[in-house]
């Protein structure tokens, strides 16, 4: 064979080449986007789920899509461990006044935080609803948040 003809050859191989690693990549990107859209319907479904939980129960609930967005498939931070120390950390400083050192105080939570999240639990992860109400059922609550009907 003659020169040129060792580089069309060549030519011809880097072109295949980066036409098949082309399509390779759109494949791979495409069935990325796919997942990502299925776990976006299954998250959209809980989270109506929990929006119509929410409105049953008598409390104010978000549009699902911000639910959604919010919670995830999995329940994001509502179904971490209830019996790690930051999640307890968490729960200590919701229910005190702010303050730091010897200015904070223990505070009435509202029961209908408690309630809500016992709702999320329920809807994305019923097995650890147990220990979190076993973590919050010897908090004080009350009525303490007031809402547009309490005028």
């Amino acid at each position: 064979m003659t020169e040129t003809g060792d580089v069309r050859d060549s030519v011809r191989r880097i072109t295949y080449l980066s036409v098949a690693v082309a399509l390779v990549a759109v494949a791979v990107a495409g069935m990325i986007v796919f997942q990502r859209h299925q776990d976006n319907e299954d998250s959209l479904r809980r989270a109506q789920v929990l929006q119509s939980r929410l409105i049953e129960a008598g409390l104010a609930a978000p549009d699902p899509q911000v639910i959604a967005d919010a919670l995830g498939e999995d329940g994001g931070l509502v179904c971490q461990d209830p019996d790690s120390p930051l999640i307890k950390a968490r729960y200590d400083a919701a229910i005190s006044n702010g303050a730091s050192g010897p200015g904070s105080r223990p505070v009435i939570a509202d029961r209908d935080i408690f309630t809500a999240t016992a709702l999320a639990i329920e809807t994305y992860c019923p097995d650890r609803l147990a220990a979190y109400l076993q973590k919050t059922g010897t908090l004080k609550t009350g009525n303490t948040v007031k809402s547009e009907t309490d005028h």
